[in-house]
């Protein structure tokens, strides 16, 4: 119990808080909060009934709940089948699934009752085992009795006009409600000023006023000016006239909405809205989409809630300044969600038609008297706001909202159990991109027949989400306006999600990877490519479970499937099997790929394709060779082939015995080309290091000789070839007088020259970089993607100031997100070895001197980070040799 006591000079009342928990023996618990306000009579509405109460009894080896004084609301008796380590493990016995199923289908007042209090005690308190990666299906019982309360409570709330989800549109929720969705559109805005943020303290600085929209001049407050959207023109300036503020104003104080003689506090969630009478005020909580008139009688009752009344709507709103109610009063405007939403059922929200307005805020939303007009208050973009106070702009645009008629009985969103195919559309956009903070979302649903109690239908559900690459904060925005991120999830029964993501072009032509689609057949859920041939399809088993709980194994077929196309070498089957591996990984969480042997399986494919691609990683060191599953898809085979298909190491790298390529330690990181103005590159044969800063000196180390040389001054940029830095490490990279965007797979930048690059695209993983040279045009044509060549990598070499380029530009410094560092050919046959430089320790910043003759990089122990005092980082140098070659012998 929480007491918090009264402060009479604020009109703060005293509150009680009242907690109740009840712990139940699998260490979950049900808590419930009950709140008591101690105000002045008539200031506050009455309390709330109090909740059934939750009665719980221990007998016959079960635990038993119900919820008293709700008659329909069945026992809820769990009973044990099994012990962890710390708790009891409960499942809903088999006699209380029989008593929900029934009260689960219904519709009617009573069976909503008892599933409101029901879906109270389940969601809010038994706990859901359905996320265990092995879950047994009967503790998976207590889960799918939740999941199937939350369907039910969708259900029931079309039925009876609620709204299904307040958090999203009812056109994106349910898009298939034709008869259900008001006309509204919006015209062309027009930007009429900018005014400073209006305070909420002070009397209104926007009204309308006799189909005019009237601004008061924010440096004198003294006069004001109204625009004739009609005329679009301005007035004169003349005195401010807010005509009879108390026939319409609902501005409260700290103790409550001025109605009659006295306050009254409006109960939690709810703000005023609209003045209907000097004794009514209508509320609206954005929360539960909800509307209520609030209202004291003229003697000295209590106020009371009460629903809404039509003919007092419209006479409050003509008789208004302008408020957020539209349609007569049916419809109330939510600016922060760019949404109309339902004073009355059926309730919900529909998108506003503001495309145009992108990820602006939009705010202070008002509505004419007469509903022709919308006017409201455009803001940048949440992530552009740096904390000042920036001047928005004032907008004004026609508004038509048709005739509008609610159907008489709700019509279902739940669609009939079909066996037909959800699709995940291929990564195409061919509208303009949205705004920088603006996210286009829509949805797909439908139900699923595996076989299962028709009564508890399996629902897919697919979203797409489209967004800005870069929000407006990101200084790459600027070169890649027309660039969308996609997302698409698949959502299926039993916690699975497939998740789809793309970064294209808006009004590109459509990508070569094709719509994913997916099937429900009785007992099977397969998903496969279209437009790949030979595609193993994924099927998955269902193993339905109690209230439609569902846990998936793979379908033995899929596994037949696979094990035919690994088994052959052509390109079709090549193509299959890389975009069967895709399909998988896009399920994030892995549960798919450790189905069965699906985890190997999608290795000898990786296994595969590295043959077939000429491209060798030292895959067999990790490879599993041992178990049935190995055996199943001949792991040791492919082992083998791979270690036979891989040729020795070109060159090396000198030992590290007694550490004696050490030159030197650092307390901070050295940047290096290509970045503009490194600390840290090669000159003449010899790793020249900035010192500290502020110093303008430079020393240089010659590793032929292996001593450092004296600090002298650093006048200009001791490298040979300006034009071979870049000018921007943002993914914005400058190339021939533009900039062009890069990806975050795109990375290791070696400039070619001032029109061309090199990187290292590695969205196929850091083990299968692909090196690819963008290069600009002289015209203004397209930036066009090609392979490199050997020349002019050894020419960037050679004019760099140390680079990735090496052995006359036949090979190239790979360094993975992990640190390690590879040796990767820079043409095709791709392969790569990995330099074992240093183990245990992170090597970064490594580089080639431009002869080709040496290697530099820095070499951080553990700790370092944490305290670079106590554990510098190394400067190390080291020779590269011919495979055969003897290491230098050591200075004496």
């Amino acid at each position: 119990m929480d007491v918090t006591p009264s402060i009479p000079d604020f009109c703060r009342p005293a509150e009680v808080v009242v907690t109740q928990k009840l712990s139940l023996p699998d260490g979950s618990r049900v808590e419930r909060t009950f709140r008591i306000v101690d105000d002045a009579p008539g200031t506050q509405l009455p309390p709330p009934p109090p909740r059934p109460r939750i009665r719980v009894r221990c007998q016959a080896r079960r635990l038993e709940l119900s919820v008293e004084g709700v008659p329909e609301a069945p026992l809820l008796t769990l009973e044990p089948i099994g012990l962890s380590a710390t708790s009891v493990l409960l499942r809903v016995s088999r006699d209380s699934e029989a008593r929900f199923l029934p009260l689960l289908i219904r519709d009617d007042a009573r069976a909503r009752g008892a599933l409101e209090e029901l879906d109270f005690l389940v969601s809010k308190g038994v706990p859901s085992r359905l996320s265990r990666r092995d879950a047994d299906l009967e503790a998976d019982s207590v889960a799918g009795l939740a999941a199937a309360l939350e369907r039910a409570r969708r259900r029931t709330a079309l039925v009876s006009g609620d709204d299904m989800d307040p958090n999203v549109p009812r056109d994106i929720l349910a898009p298939d409600l034709k008869g259900d969705r008001p006309p509204l559109k919006t015209g062309e805005p027009e930007d009429i000023g900018d005014v400073q943020p209006p305070d909420s303290n002070s009397d209104p600085d926007l009204f309308w006023r006799q189909g005019r929209l009237c601004v008061v001049q924010q440096d004198t407050r003294k006069r004001m000016r109204c625009y004739d959207p009609v005329a679009r023109r301005w007035g004169k300036a003349v005195p401010v006239d807010r005509g009879d503020l108390s026939a319409w104003s609902t501005r409260g104080g700290r103790c409550g909405i001025p109605l009659g003689t006295r306050n009254v506090r409006p109960p939690e969630g709810f703000g005023p809205e609209l003045r209907l009478s000097p004794r009514a005020v209508l509320l609206w909580n954005g929360n539960t989409h909800e509307a209520r008139v609030m209202e004291v009688p003229e003697g000295v009752g209590p106020p009371r809630l009460r629903a809404q009344e039509a003919e007092e709507l419209k006479k409050a709103i003509l008789a208004s300044p302008g408020s957020r109610l539209l349609g007569e009063g049916r419809f109330i405007l939510d600016e922060g969600r760019k949404a109309f939403c339902s004073v009355r059922r059926p309730l919900g929200c529909w998108s506003l038609p503001l495309e145009d307005e992108g990820g602006n805020a939009l705010s202070e939303g008002r509505v004419s008297p007469d509903g022709r007009w919308l006017s409201y208050l455009r803001g940048p973009a949440p992530s552009r706001v740096d904390g000042e106070e920036e001047p928005l702009t004032l907008v004004v645009r026609p508004l038509v909202l048709g005739p509008y008629v609610a159907p008489r009985e709700p019509v279902s969103t739940a669609p009939p159990l079909v066996r037909t195919d959800v699709v995940m559309e291929r990564p195409t956009w061919g509208k303009p991109a949205p705004g920088p903070d603006g996210d286009l979302v829509s949805r797909a649903r439908i139900a699923c027949d595996l076989g299962q109690d028709p009564r508890i239908p399996f629902e897919l559900e697919t979203t797409r989400t489209v967004s800005a690459y870069s929000s407006v904060s990101d200084a790459s925005y600027a070169c890649r306006p027309d660039w969308v991120k996609l997302r698409q999830v698949l959502t299926v029964p039993g916690g699975l999600e497939f998740v789809r993501r793309a970064s294209v072009v808006a009004g590109d032509k459509p990508s070569a990877v094709g719509d994913a689609k997916v099937r429900c057949q009785p007992g099977r859920l397969s998903l496969w490519m279209e437009g790949v041939p030979d595609f193993p399809a994924l099927t998955l088993a269902a193993n339905p479970g109690a209230f439609g709980a569902v846990r998936w194994d793979l379908a033995p077929e899929t596994e037949a499937r696979l094990q035919a196309l690994l088994a052959r070498d052509d390109a079709p089957a090549r193509e299959a099997l890389d975009a069967f591996a895709k399909l998988v990984r896009q399920n994030e969480d892995g549960r798919v790929s450790r189905m069965g042997c699906l985890a190997t399986a999608l290795e000898a494919i990786h296994a595969r394709l590295a043959l077939a691609d000429g491209f060798h990683p030292e895959l067999h060191v990790a490879m599993k060779t041992a178990g049935v599953c190995a055996e199943r898809y001949g792991m040791r085979a492919l082992q083998q082939r791979l270690q036979a298909a891989l040729p020795s190491l070109p060159l090396r790298v000198g030992a590290l015995k007694d550490k004696p390529g050490v030159i030197g330690q650092l307390l901070t990181l050295p940047t290096i080309p290509p970045e503009r103005g490194p600390r840290l590159y090669w000159r003449d044969a010899t790793l020249c290091r900035v010192q500290e800063e502020g110093s303008g000196q430079v020393r240089c180390y010659d590793p032929a000789a292996r001593e450092w040389g004296p600090a002298v001054a650093m006048k200009d940029r001791p490298v040979p070839r300006e034009d071979l830095f870049v000018k921007s490490p943002n993914p914005c990279y400058p190339l021939g007088g533009r900039t062009v965007p890069v990806t975050d797979e795109m990375r290791d930048v070696l400039p070619l020259s001032p029109r061309a690059s090199l990187f290292t695209d590695t969205s196929r993983g850091d083990l299968s970089p692909e090196f690819k040279v963008l290069e600009v045009p002289e015209d203004a044509g397209p930036v066009r993607t090609r392979a490199p060549t050997v020349v002019e990598l050894a020419l960037a070499a050679r004019t760099g100031g140390g680079s990735v380029s090496l052995s006359e530009g036949k090979l190239l410094l790979h360094v993975a997100k992990d640190g390690a560092s590879w040796l990767c050919t820079a043409v095709r046959p791709l392969r790569c070895w990995k330099l074992d430089l240093d183990p245990g320790a992170e090597a970064v910043r490594a580089m080639a001197s431009p002869d080709g003759r040496w290697l530099s990089y820095v070499r951080i122990p553990k700790g370092f980070h944490r305290d670079p005092k106590a554990h510098p980082a190394e400067l190390v140098v080291l020779p590269l040799l011919p495979r055969d070659a003897a290491p230098p012998a050591p200075k004496p």
